[in-house]
């Protein structure tokens, strides 16, 4: 319950710094969000997050999906391969009525 517990805020400080990375490029300031962006998912791969539960599979999700825009739009690497794999995973696990089924699409 312990560990569930310390996932669960590790996730939140992630969600925070995801808001955060969203405000900043919304504000046209891309590369400061695509490194708060990596900063959530340094916080998300931390040995205490349960990367499988809800809340902590959402905010990978999502700020896989934002380093993967920022980093195009910038060319510069974007998110490492653990976090790109399991997103998708996450992500097909959804299915394809999902808002994230179009991440997945091969076409």
């Amino acid at each position: 319950m312990e560990r569930v517990t310390r996932s669960y805020f590790l996730a939140l400080r992630a969600s925070a710094r995801f808001s955060r990375a969203v405000k900043l490029r919304d504000a046209g300031k891309s590369h400061e969000a695509l490194r708060v962006a990596l900063e959530a998912l340094a916080i998300l791969g931390h040995p205490h997050v349960v990367r499988s539960n809800p809340a902590e599979s959402s905010v990978l999700c999502c700020a896989t999906i934002l380093v993967e825009e920022l980093s195009a739009q910038l060319n510069v690497t974007g998110a490492n391969y653990r976090d790109l794999v399991e997103a998708l995973q996450f992500i097909r696990a959804m299915g394809p009525g999902s808002d994230f089924a179009p991440w997945t699409s091969t076409s």
